[in-house]
């Protein structure tokens, strides 16, 4: 099944009703790439993050940069390239065409891609009650706007390869993405790899590499050459949202920069840059980060950061979520 479109604003849509599809639904208490809400565990302690993009009623604005005593694991982050934070999706798409030409042009082929998706749909206890087919929806226009300034072609086609998990491989020029890979596609992702000629990303990876026995991957021989096979993409753009003991923020990385955090300030709707690491932050890195801003909310004792996890969950359900235009 191959789909053209010349429009950057048109959307997949894929066989079966929202209502038939649950397999990939995300809720509140499941993880992916996906910024539904969730809850994530970090493997070996009891620390949770609460993922969830809810909004603010106030544009993104950048504000000073805060005084932080956290410790940061980058030795020499000026030295790297940085982003200001896309307040818009058009913004984003835009930041993660510029980076993706960058590794190409650095001779990288293989490349990950993670966006921020802009809630459609979403209920009051659900974000996405379409689940993964849903998110689909809403990325697709990013997606093929993305290939469309890779390529610098003005057609792009699409090939279904997992109706259910919404994963399709989507073509432009000598380019080609997978959206929602899944550890079941590892095949036809093998395939897509072997006969790519330029660039070969993979768009929001919904598998998991932290299992301890057995993950995604299996175990044993196989999850090794499955695991090396997919840590062979680089990341060329990162950029998702999370919350830690009631601070929202978003984690962000460009090829060749280093793993940026923007404070989400829930009363005012300013953008306020923190310390960038040169590595992948930890939950316990960036929780220690957040505890060491003035005014933090994470650093407040329980009853105080309940209450405003309270009021902030109240407020969220009238508020336009904040990964939307805002112009």
């Amino acid at each position: 099944q191959i789909i053209e479109s010349s429009s950057s604003s048109s959307s997949f849509i894929i066989g079966k009703p929202l209502a038939a599809q649950q397999k990939g639904s995300m809720n509140r208490t499941a993880s992916a790439c996906a910024p539904s809400r969730a809850v994530v565990r970090e493997k070996g302690t009891s620390c949770t993050t609460s993922i969830r993009n809810d909004g603010f009623h106030r544009p993104l604005r950048e504000s000073r940069r805060v005084r932080s005593c956290a410790t940061p694991t980058s030795s020499s982050p000026t030295t790297q390239h940085r982003e200001e934070l896309p307040k818009t999706t058009s913004q984003q798409v835009e930041l993660a065409a510029k980076s993706v030409k960058r590794a190409l042009e650095s001779g990288k082929k293989n490349l990950e891609v993670t966006f921020d998706i802009p809630l459609i749909g979403a209920t009051d206890l659900d974000d996405w009650p379409g689940g993964v087919r849903q998110q689909y929806a809403s990325m697709s226009p990013m997606v093929e706007a993305l290939m469309k300034t890779v390529s610098g072609e003005k057609i792009v086609a699409k090939k279904v390869i997992d109706d259910a998990d919404a994963v399709v491989k989507v073509t432009s020029g000598d380019d080609v993405c997978t959206t929602f890979p899944t550890a079941e596609v590892l095949s036809d992702l093998k395939q897509i790899t072997k006969d790519a000629k330029r660039a070969n990303m993979i768009i929001n990876p919904q598998w998991v590499l932290n299992g301890n026995i057995v993950n995604d991957f299996g175990f044993g021989p196989w999850r090794e050459k499955n695991e090396k096979f997919v840590k062979d993409f680089e990341i060329a753009y990162f950029l998702k949202e999370q919350r830690i003991q009631g601070e929202t923020f978003r984690l962000q990385k460009v090829f060749g920069g280093p793993w940026q955090v923007f404070v989400l300030n829930q009363q005012t709707g300013q953008v306020e840059p923190l310390p960038p690491f040169e590595e992948r932050p930890s939950y316990r890195q960036l929780e220690a980060l957040l505890q060491s801003r003035e005014g933090s909310i994470a650093a407040m004792n329980w009853v105080d950061r309940a209450q405003s996890e309270m009021t902030f969950n109240a407020e969220s359900l009238t508020r336009k979520p904040n990964n939307t235009n805002q112009d």
